[in-house]
């Protein structure tokens, strides 16, 4: 019994600190940190109630066999077996759009920004004077008013 309560003990401790490890990189409220569930396999060890045949003598009138007779009776002790049980966790990773660097989620351009930075999936923020989808155009820069 000791045994089970040590083990059982022993299984939320390694789950909690797993948990702990993969949840806390990312900020979950972050609004580009998604989530979802995902389930993982735990081995654990488990009590059980194990038959078997417990052999047991009565007086009787069998003369040949002393006055003793021989019964059976099915009978069950604690045994363990090795188990694996489904376990779920909350999963954090950055949203579609959205790479992992350290602890944040960073917007990604599948075009670099050549004069700006990227603000949110493909698309860049450009500095003064440059403009188009990539700030490589530098025509914004050329226009002056008069």
């Amino acid at each position: 019994m000791v045994v089970c309560i040590l083990l059982w003990w022993s299984l939320k401790v390694l789950t909690l600190s797993f948990l702990l490890k993969t949840t806390l990189s990312l900020n979950p409220d972050d609004p580009n940190v998604c989530s979802h569930w995902e389930s993982y396999a735990v081995t654990v060890q488990e009590s059980y109630a194990h038959p078997f045949d417990q052999i047991y003598y009565t007086r009787c009138t069998d003369i040949l066999n002393w006055f003793k007779c021989t019964r059976h009776r099915i009978s069950y002790k604690t045994a363990y077996r090795r188990g694996l049980r489904t376990m779920y966790r909350r999963r954090s990773q950055c949203c579609p759009g959205y790479y992992e660097s350290g602890d944040y989620c960073i917007p990604l351009c599948t075009e670099e920004c050549v004069h700006g930075r990227c603000v949110s999936p493909d698309t860049c923020h450009c500095e003064p004077g440059w403009g188009g989808a990539d700030c490589s155009s530098g025509e914004y820069r050329l226009r002056r008013k008069y």
